[in-house]
């Protein structure tokens, strides 16, 4: 039941009642939900009133019938009155006939299809006007799950309203009231989704915890403005952390969350979350968090600086074909707060992220061309501990891209281009103005079952208009070692880059029955070559905006690019070999992938990310290899390894094992990187890192979640997290440990520490909602999220 009006509390309680937000943003995956059947089988069916008949004739059967000298006729023994959708069942039913009025005792079950009510006592009313009343009732809704007892039950056909008189309501199912309310009058309509109460008291099992003068709560599964379910936190960073969110349901495409968060360590801060529909292909939310100052800040140079954050995200279709599109993406907060992520964990920005965008966009999309434009900036959240650090992504102000796509027979033609003009906030780094257009014309000289061949013939344009400074900035220039290797002479003002392309792309698919554990299968054998040609161009005096390596996998390989970006176009004249085989079964779902390729280079690549990188002599790429298993659809295995073929080492390699049945979630990873994977910088360490994470039912009431993460190579905990619910029909608890590691870029720049959280969550379900599971308690930590990589075709 969600609440509306103030109430007057009895007795301190740790949940209120949550109001359901369901319009604009889709909720988290829920955990799995309770057994519907054990929950509400004893829920029975609504039945469409909508087509009644109030004319229809009445049925009459009884065990005696006796008539009056008065115009009465008595009926005794299992006696049944139907009209309609309309029925009652009673021991004793009298009927005056010039009235229509009728009175019913003992053993009366009453229902319209809408409510069923049982008594024990008597039923009046009348069969004209279709009026009843029930004294000493037991209620039942149907299609929901509301339900109780009453002194008086009155029906009203003319205003479809039911009324009761000295009510309980609960959404328990029969024996497990933990909560209901209790009321001296409760009003319903039947077919609107609210109901009111006055002089109402909350109980707790036996215990009076709040009063209400007057309610308003739903006896369907609609949204309802009201307080929402608190949130209890403790840990070392906030102290005692409270969240006490109020749901504001504007209209049925407007909504808000109003969320006083008091920090015992902190102060308290203000949080609001507005949530739009306005028009139709048009949705949006703006989020913002404010703390007037922090407590934990005092003695510092920021003690009396506000924290806040804002943040908008805006989806639009301008037409109803879905062509002129527009998007925004904006977070910020104080430009000096480069922990606001980590100390407030919002809504908005991900705890392991260093920077916030701030993006508008837009643009025409057809079939065969679409034209887009954005704008976009960066807001980074780390400190400028040293000179490699000292940097700033560039603006995008804005950027038009252009991109045309057209068939012709064996004959695909296309055409991306785009125009950037790229802005640094940085006077001592360079800005440049860039174009750059890519057309391509691939011919399909073979396209049959099993075989396919292309030719892929393009070029790659690019000019820039490039404004350099004097002196660059140190991360950029070669003042100290760390410096990307650029000076202002190195640097050209216009440059022009023109290069051509040749790519030839073949696969042939062999595929042949067999059989494993007297089953069949179907195994297939993709053998894949490339040969890919770029002359070289030197390209030092080109500065980066946009580039950066490429994260190599056996997809990247294939690929007509070393580098992400269009700064740096590399050189090539190489042979990608590789193979795939898969193995289907009989019902065609895919139960296994083997990949694994290499790249040749007749000439070693000359170009370079930046001008202090080391010239690179190899001749091979990483022997690259991934794999895939779904071993009964419960089972599930993801790896991937990288070769380092020429120093004979694993350069970079993980491994991925999950269970998942029926609720029941266990997944176990690796991940391995060696010190030198990257060419352009050192990691300092390899990077050997073990986890895993869990969902597992103790029993249908009970449910153990965890996860832990360690860095092997620097022996300490990642993040650690277990947590415990019990989740019955009527109401849910829940609580969790977690313990990260937290970078305090304000106060311990150059220390890594260890927080610790615990959670405290407890919910009256049908308070305010009608659903049996919670979207908060599911696997995975803080800092790293649970997701599933597995690339199966099923």
């Amino acid at each position: 039941m969600r609440i509306r009006i103030i109430g007057f509390p009895l007795l301190l309680i740790s949940g209120l009642t949550q109001a359901q937000t369901t319009a604009v943003i889709t909720a988290e995956e829920p955990s799995p939900p309770l057994n519907f059947s054990r929950c509400f089988s004893h829920v029975p069916l609504r039945v469409d009133t909508s087509q009644g008949n109030p004319n229809a004739p009445i049925t009459v059967t009884a065990d005696v019938l006796e008539a009056t000298r008065d115009g009465k006729i008595l009926y005794r023994g299992d006696v049944q009155v139907e009209q309609d959708q309309r029925r009652f069942s009673a021991d004793y039913v009298e009927l005056e006939q010039l009235s229509r009025d009728v009175l019913a005792e003992g053993n009366i079950h009453f229902t319209d299809g809408v409510i069923s009510v049982d008594s024990d006592h008597r039923l009046t009313g009348n069969l004209t006007t279709r009026d009843t009343e029930l004294d000493d009732a037991r209620y039942q809704f149907h299609d929901e799950p509301g339900r109780g007892q009453a002194t008086r039950v009155q029906l009203s056909n003319n205003t479809n309203q039911v009324e009761f008189k000295g009510a309980s309501y609960t959404t328990c199912p029969p024996g497990e009231e933990v909560w209901q309310l209790k009321a001296s009058s409760v009003k319903v309509e039947q077919d609107e989704v609210f109901g009111e109460a006055w002089n109402a008291v909350l109980w707790l099992g036996e215990t009076p915890v709040f009063y209400f003068p007057y309610i308003k709560f739903p006896v369907k599964d609609e949204r309802q403005s009201g307080l929402l379910y608190p949130t209890f936190d403790l840990g070392s960073e906030n102290g005692t952390d409270i969240r006490l969110p109020y749901y504001w349901n504007i209209a049925p495409n407007y909504d808000a969350t109003l969320t006083p968060r008091y920090m015992e360590k902190r102060g308290t801060m203000s949080q609001l979350e507005f949530r739009y529909l306005p028009v139709e292909g048009q949705s949006g939310t703006l989020y913002g968090e404010y703390l007037s100052s922090d407590d934990k800040l005092l003695d510092t140079q920021w003690q009396d600086e506000a924290r806040w954050l804002f943040n908008w995200r805006h989806n639009a279709r301008f037409d109803t074909d879905g062509h002129w599109r527009g998007n925004v993406d904006y977070t910020k907060v104080a430009g000096w707060d480069l922990d606001y992520i980590d100390d407030f964990s919002p809504p908005v920005g991900l705890l392991v992220d260093n920077q916030l965008m701030q993006s508008f966009s837009g643009g025409y999309y057809d079939r065969h061309w679409q034209l887009t434009t954005e704008v976009r900036d960066y807001q980074i959240l780390r400190p400028n501990l040293d000179t490699q650090l000292d940097t700033q992504p560039f603006q995008l102000a804005p950027s038009l891209a252009l991109t045309s796509y057209r068939g012709f027979g064996d004959f695909d033609l296309a055409m991306d281009s785009e125009l950037t003009q790229f802005n640094n906030d940085d006077k001592n780094v360079y800005q440049a103005t860039r174009f750059h257009a890519e057309p391509k014309l691939v011919y399909s000289v073979v396209n049959q079952p099993g075989a396919k061949l292309t030719a892929d013939v393009g070029a790659y344009y690019t000019h820039y208009e490039q404004d350099i400074p004097n002196t660059l900035s140190p991360y950029y220039g070669n003042q100290t070692d760390e410096g990307l290797g650029f000076t202002a002479d190195s640097l050209d003002s216009s440059v022009d880059r023109l290069l051509p392309r040749l790519r030839l792309n073949g696969t042939l698919v062999f595929d042949r029955d067999t059989q494993w554990f007297e089953q069949d299968f179907t195994q297939t054998l993709e053998p894949q070559l490339q040969y890919l040609y770029v002359p070289f161009k030197e390209q030092d005096n080109i500065g980066l905006y946009d580039t950066t390596d490429m994260r190599q996998d056996y997809y990247s390989l294939f690929s007509d690019r070393r580098f992400a970006g269009l700064d740096r176009i590399s050189d090539a004249n190489q042979l990608t070999a590789g193979f795939t085989s898969r193995i289907y079964d009989a019902d065609s779902v895919e139960r296994l992938r083997l990949a694994l390729a290499q790249t040749y280079n007749f000439t070693s690549p000359r170009v370079r990310l930046f001008p202090s990188d080391e010239p690179s002599d190899f001749k091979r790429s990483f022997l690259t290899f991934e794999g895939d298993l779904n071993v009964d659809g419960n089972w599930f295995v993801h790896t991937e390894a990288q070769q380092d073929t020429r120093n004979h080492r694993l350069a970079a390699g993980n491994i991925t094992l999950e269970y998942n049945n029926e609720g029941k979630l266990g997944q176990l990873g690796f991940r391995h990187l060696n010190q030198t994977y990257f060419p352009d910088a050192s990691l300092g360490n390899d990077l050997n890192q073990l986890g895993g994470t869990f969902s597992w039912p103790v029993d249908p009431q009970w449910r153990l979640i965890g996860g832990h993460y360690r860095d092997i190579e620097l022996k300490r905990n990642i993040d650690s997290l277990i947590g415990l619910r019990y989740d019955s029909c009527c109401w849910a608890v829940s609580l969790v440990w977690e313990q990260s590691q937290k970078e305090d870029s304000l106060l311990n720049p150059t220390d890594i520490q260890q927080e610790t959280l615990i959670g405290l969550r407890f919910e009256l379900k049908g308070f305010s909602s009608f659903g049996t599971g919670s979207g908060e308690f599911s696997p995975g930590t803080s800092l790293l999220p649970y997701y599933r990589p597995f690339n199966l075709n099923n």
